[in-house]
Parts: structure tokens; C-alpha cells; sequence
């Protein structure tokens, strides 16, 4: 697909994370399409489950060593071969980043400077606008190769954006990508009037196995995936189970996740008489995940925006959920009805409404002929709007000055 060699160089916060298959997704597609990809990682895994799919990544994958007084002396001899007359700009970049990660960030700048260089790296991308794109902002300045961010939700969403670091990051980026049409148009009231260059890629999906259609799906089953945070609105999920409508025999839940609710919501769980019908999995690789994809009846996604800000933006999961042929119950925050159309591929109701929650499940799980319909609108929404090919294209477009070729 590139008429040049491009190699671009991933910097990340952690790699790899179960919840972040969009980024695994997208290094495939980009050596799928002929770039090569190194990896550079700034904190190692913490995770003890993996996707499969990382089996078939080609990339190197390097990870940036703790702090010490090692990490200082093999940071500061990359020095010689690096911007030097740079140092003032990335000096002043980190006056805004707290004190107590400036040290750490400039030696991860170093680590993945001096490793761009070594590596023949000719662009950089970042995912979040954080830590991994202060760092390749700071590479830039150090080594003059250029770099793209995608933006997505808490990055960009949460009270606490340093809107100002965002614009620095921004200004110096080939582009700032998102994910969605609803990210664009927020990043457009910060940053829009500010000279940065603002594009929505939609995270896309390989082609998927055929979809299942609703005949030999489980009766009765309700599927939720993702993780157990505030935004996702899963208290609002065990809340809808225990209206009459879904208060019976035939209906059970399955929650396919971990995070820092987990406790909370098991101990509602049992606080709800639910036990018997809901049961939590934990976190499962995207291989679990497809296969549930094709058992349940239904998808409830109840997002929801969190106290601090943080929202959804893209979850991939409902994407899956197209690919797979499931209908959804979810709601309208941010882009997701950009994946979900109401009564095309699923249903929408008000964040935080168990009641309408509860009666927008109970109308797919008992009418068939509406599950069937929009169990065959999804799989042709996802071929149409959320093609990887297409995706991975316009992306190596802004990565590659010469572009790609047809």
C-alpha cells in the first residue's frame, strides 16, 4: 500500500492491554498493509491474560527501563546525536508537566529518541493524549521525525485535561486523530481555533467470522463487556434486572470484565437477590469474547458519563457486537450512536434509566423478528462504516509524507 518505506515507531503507555485491542487491531492492519512497526513501550505488562492475536504482531517490542542512576547515564549520552540546540523547547515543554514526572518522562524521551534514530524510525504515533504523546512530542523536538496522536475518551474528556499541554502536543503534530465524529467536534472547541490539524479515522475491525444469527443464539441471555468503571454504568445494568419485565426465570446476565468496581458490584449483585442469574468473568481474551459474542441474545452497554468527565467515545465492543450479528441496548453518549442507529442495529435509551434500560432488553429478548432485523443491519453497518482497511488507508496517508498508493 506505501509507495516509500515507512517505519513507524508505537509509543505507548503500556503494552499490550486486554482492554486496548483497537491498538492491536491497528499495528496488524499497518503491517498487514506493508509498514514495519516497532513498539517502545513505556511501563511493562501488569496484565497475566493476552490476546492471541498477538502471535501474528511482526513488531519488535521494547520496554523503557525503571528510573535509576543507570537509566540517567545511558539517557544523557544519547545526547550527542541528538537536537541539542532543541534542549531549550523541551526544557520549557516540561516546566508544565508536574515535577514529580518530569524526570521520568525526559528519560523515556531519551530511550525512545535514541531508539528512533538507531531503528531508522520515520514516524511516530501515540495513542492518548498523556504521557505516550508528551513523549513523542518531546522526541520530535529531539529528533526532528514526525508524529501523529489518536485521541479518544479520557484523554479527552475528563475535567482535569490540561487543555494548554494539549495544544503544545497538538500544534507539532503532523495531526491529532480521533475516533469519532462526536470526538472531533469536542476537540474543535478546544483546539480547532488553535492551528492543529484535527481528523476523525474510526477505529476499524479485520474482517470477522460470519455472524450468528438469533435462531442459535441462548434464550434469555443478556451479554455486557468491558471493564468495571463508572462510565460504563453497569450498577444502572443489575438495577434493569430486577424490573418485572426482566424479572424472571428464563433471563440471565453475564459480565465480562475486571476494574476497581468489581467488589462493589458483586456485593450489589447479591444485595439484589441476582446471584443465581448474573455471573462475572473476569477480563477473557478477544478469542472468549467473540465466541460470548455469538451465544448471547442480546448486548446491554449502559454507558454513562462518569463524575469526573470520562466517557466512552468508541467502545469496540459494540463494534464486535455489528460484526457478530447481536443487537444492542445502549445509550447516546458520545460516538457511540455513530455505531448504533436507534432501531437499526439496536436500541438507545437515556444514561442512567434502568426502567427504559430493563423494557429495551426485555423488547429483543421476546421479538424475534426485530433481534433478526437488526442482527443482519450490523454486520452490513460494520463493512460500510468501520472497515480496517479503509481505517489503516486514510491513517497511512498522515503518516507516510508520500502517502499511500490506490
Amino acid at each position: 500500500m506505501f509507495e516509500h518505506p515507512l517505519r513507524v515507531g508505537y509509543v505507548l503507555k503500556q503494552y499490550p492491554r486486554l482492554s486496548e485491542t483497537f491498538i492491536l487491531s491497528e499495528i496488524l492492519g499497518l503491517e498487514a498493509a506493508g509498514a514495519e512497526v516497532d513498539v517502545y513501550s513505556l511501563r511493562p505488562p501488569t496484565e497475566g491474560r493476552f490476546h492471541p492475536a498477538l502471535a501474528r504482531v511482526n513488531a519488535t517490542v521494547e520496554y523503557a527501563a525503571p528510573v535509576g542512576r543507570g537509566s540517567f547515564l545511558s539517557g544523557f549520552t544519547s545526547l550527542p546525536d541528538l537536537r541539542q540546540e532543541h534542549l531549550p523547547q523541551v526544557l520549557g515543554f516540561l516546566e508544565h508537566i508536574p515535577e514529580e514526572r518530569r524526570a521520568r518522562l525526559l528519560l523515556d524521551a531519551l530511550w525512545v529518541a535514541r531508539r528512533t534514530v538507531d531503528h531508522g524510525v520515520n514516524h511516530l504515533h501515540a495513542h492518548f493524549l498523556t504521557v505516550a504523546s508528551h513523549t513523542v512530542h518531546i522526541v520530535h523536538l529531539l529528533t526532528g521525525v514526525p508524529y501523529t496522536v489518536t485521541a479518544h475518551a479520557k484523554d479527552i474528556y475528563r475535567h482535569s485535561v490540561d487543555w494548554e499541554l494539549a495544544t503544545e502536543v497538538a500544534r507539532s503534530a503532523t495531526a491529532v486523530v480521533t475516533v469519532c465524529d462526536a470526538n472531533l467536534a469536542h476537540l474543535r472547541g478546544h483546539l480547532g481555533h488553535r492551528g492543529c490539524e484535527l481528523v476523525r479515522i474510526y477505529n476499524g475491525l479485520a474482517p470477522q467470522p460470519a455472524p450468528v444469527s438469533i435462531d442459535e443464539r441462548e434464550p434469555g441471555l443478556i451479554l455486557a463487556v468491558g471493564r468495571l468503571v463508572e462510565k460504563k454504568g453497569f450498577e444502572v445494568l443489575l438495577e434493569a434486572l430486577t424490573h418485572p419485565c426482566l424479572d424472571r426465570g428464563d433471563v440471565r446476565c453475564v459480565i465480562v470484565g475486571d476494574g476497581d468496581r468489581r467488589a462493589d458490584l458483586e456485593a450489589r449483585t447479591r444485595e439484589l437477590g441476582l446471584a443465581s442469574r448474573v455471573s462475572f468473568t473476569g477480563a477473557l481474551p478477544q478469542d472468549e469474547v467473540a465466541l460470548r459474542l455469538r451465544q448471547a441474545r442480546v448486548m446491554a452497554a449502559p454507558c454513562r458519563v462518569g463524575d469526573d468527565g470520562n466517557q466512552d467515545a468508541l467502545p469496540t465492543v459494540l463494534l464486535e457486537a455489528l460484526g457478530a450479528g447481536l443487537p444492542v441496548v445502549t445509550t447516546p453518549i458520545a460516538g457511540i450512536p455513530e455505531i448504533i442507529e436507534h432501531g437499526r442495529e439496536g436500541l438507545l435509551v437515556p444514561p442512567g434509566d434502568s426502567a427504559a434500560l430493563a423494557r429495551a432488553l426485555a423488547s429483543l429478548l421476546d421479538d424475534d423478528e426485530l433481534s433478526r432485523r437488526m442482527g443482519r443491519a450490523g454486520p452490513e453497518k460494520l463493512h460500510r462504516r468501520f472497515d480496517r482497511r479503509r481505517s489503516i488507508e486514510m491513517l497511512g496517508r498522515l503518516m507516510s509524507p508520500i502517502g499511500c498508493a490506490a
